[in-house]
């Protein structure tokens, strides 16, 4: 019997993978014998991962890109398709996070947050769905979102209105390329132990009360996120789009 979860061979593009959660994402993917292609802002972080995962005997392709620059992207897409022939899947991983309150907050802060976040996602989304819909073969498009796009979080207003963003564009992005076969879907974490949060968990009381939020009782580990990862890359969602997956110990039932 065919292995429904295998993702094998398949080309699988992991953004924001030099370091952290999406890493994790890319090494756990290779790991499964997926071939692997990274980008990152970070030329630094992106080598060592590439030396890493060829020391391993992983398939990789790598490439610094600022996902807020098309031209950039497409180039990139352009290299993974010359090296590995298609592009399978595409996880949109990038993400930043600024904590200011709203009444501080200024245009340009406002504006990052967007542009990574929301423009990124939609960017690179557009340069691999093309190539899949030229290709005519489907795909599979994983984005990146959060609990915080369905909860209100302190000092994090553009955040939590960049990640509400993302799950709005999967649902209608899932919408409009069903017909090409591509699967849209996102993954909501929930807490996870990151650098985005390291100095939250440093603060004891801070700390705790985070953790009495969560009905699991704590933080999550980025590996936490893999099986879903794992599953909506496989031929197991074949039949899965437009939905988002909070892995999120269940802080979404509050």
């Amino acid at each position: 019997m065919v292995d429904m979860f295998s993702i094998k061979d398949k080309v699988i593009i992991v953004t924001g993978s030099g370091k952290g959660i999406g890493y994790v994402y890319a090494k756990g993917l290779a790991e499964k014998g997926a071939k692997i292609a990274i980008c990152d802002i970070n030329q630094e972080n992106l080598n060592k991962v590439e030396q890493e995962f060829k020391g391993a005997g992983y398939q990789v392709v790598s490439q610094k890109v600022d996902i807020t620059n098309q031209s950039e992207i497409e180039n990139f897409v352009k290299e993974v398709i010359n090296n590995f022939g298609k592009i399978d899947v595409l996880i949109n991983n990038a993400g930043v996070l600024l904590r200011r309150l709203p009444e501080e907050m200024l245009e340009n802060e406002w504006d990052f947050i967007m542009d990574i976040n929301v423009k990124g996602t939609f960017l690179f989304s557009q340069a691999v769905g093309k190539e899949m819909i030229k290709a005519d073969c489907g795909g599979k498009i994983i984005n990146i979102s959060s609990q915080a796009g369905v909860r209100a979080a302190d000092r994090r207003l553009g955040y939590c209105t960049s990640k509400a963003a993302i799950i709005h564009f999967t649902r209608t992005l899932a919408n409009e390329w069903g017909k090409h076969k591509i699967n849209v879907n996102a993954i909501g974490p929930g807490y996870i132990k990151t650098d985005m949060n390291t100095d939250l968990r440093a603060d004891p009381v801070r700390y705790a009360k985070m953790k009495q939020e969560v009905p699991l009782g704590d933080f999550g580990e980025p590996e936490d996120i893999l099986g879903t990862i794992f599953y909506l890359c496989s031929g197991a969602s074949d039949y899965v789009t437009g939905q988002i997956i909070f892995v999120d110990g269940g802080i979404t039932t509050q």
